[in-house]
């Protein structure tokens, strides 16, 4: 699904269909890889990756920037469920430079306030390796609290045990 922002968002902004290219790219990053698992399948091509977003309603992708509008990563809101008005959500910083300096934390928090006032979701979770002491660190500030221990499955499977964490839309001030 593709949405329109409004300005007030600094960090994300809607993914164009030449962003896919580098997002294929990071997926193929090995540091990359042990944080998030991989978003694309070996055969996957970006024309068909792209066809089936633009397409599915349950899944919603922005870009991340830098200052001057480069894309730096992407942040996903999916298993987006209309009627539990909920949905997962995933970051990466794929460009390394950008990483430890506060994009992702602030990307985060942009997608939370679009899925919150845009999307009237009212509960956003995350699934994050347990030995991934960065992200929880920034998740924690975002204002996510860990609500289970998980087994790691689909793109994380073999990983270290997860953390679930979640964030309510009154938790975010928006109740």
């Amino acid at each position: 699904m593709i949405l329109s922002l409004t300005n007030e968002y600094r960090r994300i902004r809607r993914l164009r269909h030449d962003d896919v290219p580098a997002l294929m790219a990071w997926d193929n990053d090995p540091d990359l890889f042990e944080l998030t698992g991989k978003k694309f399948s070996v055969d996957e091509n970006y024309q068909d990756w792209w066809a089936s977003l633009v397409r599915d309603r349950t899944r919603l992708v922005f870009g991340i920037v830098d200052d001057i509008g480069r894309l730096i990563g992407d942040v996903e809101l999916l298993q987006i469920l209309w009627r539990a008005r909920e949905a997962e959500v995933r970051i990466s910083i794929g460009d390394k430079k950008y990483w430890n300096r506060g994009y992702g934390t602030e990307a985060l928090m942009e997608a939370l306030l679009a899925a919150f006032r845009i999307l009237s979701l009212e509960r956003v979770y995350l699934r994050v390796r347990s030995d991934n002491g960065r992200a929880i660190h920034s998740y924690r500030k975002v204002g996510f609290r860990p609500v289970a221990r998980l087994a790691a499955t689909g793109r994380l499977l073999g990983c270290a045990e997860l953390q679930l964490m979640e964030m309510t839309r009154g938790r975010y001030g928006l109740g």
